[in-house]
């Protein structure tokens, strides 16, 4: 979820891909047998997704291994654009009872062509995330968001940008509640000398991408996997300029392993009793901790939480919820200081996660690079 404060309120498309135990970055080291697998999963292993699919249509695959990983694989062939298999797999997880929404979404796009990344860019990044875009006669802004599972546009700017409709879409989970639009393919958007093609887009009613009494305006958000196309995503220059494809650094030798979250990317963040899981959200103005992080941070930190509220606003609208705050936490990420001064803490979301980490972490550093092709993540300061 995101502040309402100047928040960019991206739009979370809910997964079902299964958490290893508590924390994958706990708990993956000792797994065997089909948690091995999903931890390979999980942790984006070459060859993973093959054997998960061999795995599932053996006999011996228990009841709950086939709810989570005809799941994950439903999800998978969705975003790499595998739609005809995916709508089979996507079949299974529905019979199962999860993934019904994401179904009826890859059936609206079985017979499209997969999306594709183009050329690479470095482009000017203005605050909120906020990158030049031409799509179609469209000119103006998209937001990069890696807290965004699928990208959406307005319906005026999907007019302009000559989405194609295919059909509605059923409820989609956002940061505060479920909506439903309906389900386009984008035929091109030019960032820089970059080019998407064939973009599966969520289109809405353009009053759901406007919030704050017309403050903030999402008219274009670009999500996750369209960025996870070009391999190589990072911001460099303390949140200046975002950089896509080759002309994105390769990590550096202090890098860490990333995971697929349900709802995301995930990336750790270390503390004094070890590392958990913070899931990467460039939509997010603000970062905040969970309670899962609090046996991370020294003694005299975390006795210091105090009783708080907060407004937070998505696509869904606006809420208010209960928190607590920190005057202050100091973890690490990527082998670097992280140190936050009045941090939130919210209700574990049951992810098995410590933190979000937002638009303001990444502004902290010099570069901060997500390599989907190693999985892969490093910071410089």
């Amino acid at each position: 979820m995101k502040r309402l404060s100047g928040a960019l309120a991206a739009l979370l498309l809910a997964l079902a891909t299964p958490a290893l135990a508590d924390d994958p970055y706990g708990a993956d080291a000792t797994a065997t047998g089909d948690a091995r697998l999903m931890a390979d999963v999980i942790f984006g292993r070459a060859g993973a997704i093959d054997r998960l699919r061999a795995r599932l249509h053996q006999a011996d695959a228990s009841a709950d291994l086939q709810t989570d990983g005809w799941s994950t694989l439903c999800e998978h062939d969705y975003h790499v654009g595998d739609y005809a298999l995916g709508a089979r797999e996507c079949d299974q997880a529905a019979a199962r009872g999860t993934d019904a929404n994401t179904a009826k979404i890859v059936h609206l796009l079985a017979a499209e062509p997969a999306p594709r990344a183009e050329g690479s860019a470095r482009v000017s990044l203005s605050s909120g995330g906020h990158i030049s875009v031409i799509a179609g006669d469209y000119r103006d802004f998209a937001i990069a968001d890696t807290g965004a599972q699928i990208s959406v546009m307005m319906q005026s700017v999907a007019k302009l940008a000559h989405v194609r409709i295919l059909g509605a879409s059923s409820a989609v989970d956002t940061t505060t509640t479920s909506v439903a639009g309906q389900i386009g393919i984008l035929p091109e958007a030019k960032i820089g000398a970059a080019t998407l093609r064939d973009l599966p887009v969520l289109v809405l009613p353009d009053r759901q991408l406007i919030l704050g009494g017309g403050a903030i305006r999402l008219p274009f958000i670009l999500g996750l996997y369209a960025m996870t196309g070009f391999g190589r995503v990072a911001w460099l220059d303390h949140g200046h300029a975002l950089a896509l494809g080759d002309a994105a650094p390769a990590p550096t030798a202090n890098a860490v392993p990333i995971t697929w979250h349900p709802v995301g990317i995930g990336v750790p963040v270390d503390g004094a009793a070890g590392r958990r899981q913070a899931r990467l959200d460039s939509g997010a103005n603000l970062s905040y901790l969970y309670k899962g992080a609090l046996p991370l941070l020294k003694p005299e930190e975390s006795a210091r939480l105090s009783p708080s509220s907060r407004k937070v606003g998505g696509v869904g609208g606006v809420v208010e919820e209960m928190i607590d705050t920190l005057p202050g936490a100091t973890l690490s990420l990527a082998g670097h200081p992280l140190v936050f001064a009045e941090i939130d803490v919210a209700k574990d979301p049951g992810e098995g996660e410590a933190a979000l980490l937002g638009e303001d972490v990444l502004t902290h550093y010099a570069a901060a690079v997500l390599d989907f092709r190693t999985m892969r993540f490093s910071v410089t300061p």
